[in-house]
């Protein structure tokens, strides 16, 4: 079984500061749900502090807290199924099932703000750090 590594390549240092871009994987591109978990065609850079030295263009190896891993991942994909057959057990005794399923939806859609409006305001507190420099084929 092989482990998850995550990579990002270094575009821009100062003294102890790095800019990160973490480098999406072929995993990443063959996903359906990538626009989920980045912003469309934008690069996603991180802003970290590291002791060990690099240089621009290096690619090192990130480490993303395993229950920060989790908890992006619960939010992602069981808050809209949550709130779809919450809602939809919640409505059903009062209103219609066409009607029911339509507010089930809503709440599914509504999900979604919820979830950008999470990453925005939590985002940037998520724990990386930077390891290693790793090998990487240079294109």
């Amino acid at each position: 079984m092989s482990e998850h590594v995550d990579l990002g390549k270094v575009i821009a240092v100062d003294g102890s500061n790095y800019r990160v871009e973490l480098l999406r994987n072929e995993a990443c591109g063959a996903c359906s749900l990538k626009g989920l978990c980045f912003k469309k065609d934008e690069p996603t850079v991180f802003e970290l502090e590291s002791e060990l030295k690099f240089q621009v263009g290096d690619v090192v190896r990130l480490e993303i807290a395993p229950a920060a891993r989790v908890a992006s991942a619960l939010l992602i994909f069981g808050l809209p199924l949550v709130l779809l057959f919450v809602v939809f057990l919640l409505v059903r005794p009062h209103f219609s099932e066409i009607v029911s399923i339509l507010l089930s939806f809503a709440a599914l859609a509504f999900s979604f703000v919820i979830i950008r409006w999470v990453d925005k305001r939590f985002g940037n507190r998520l724990k990386v750090e930077m390891g290693e420099l790793h090998d990487y084929p240079h294109e």
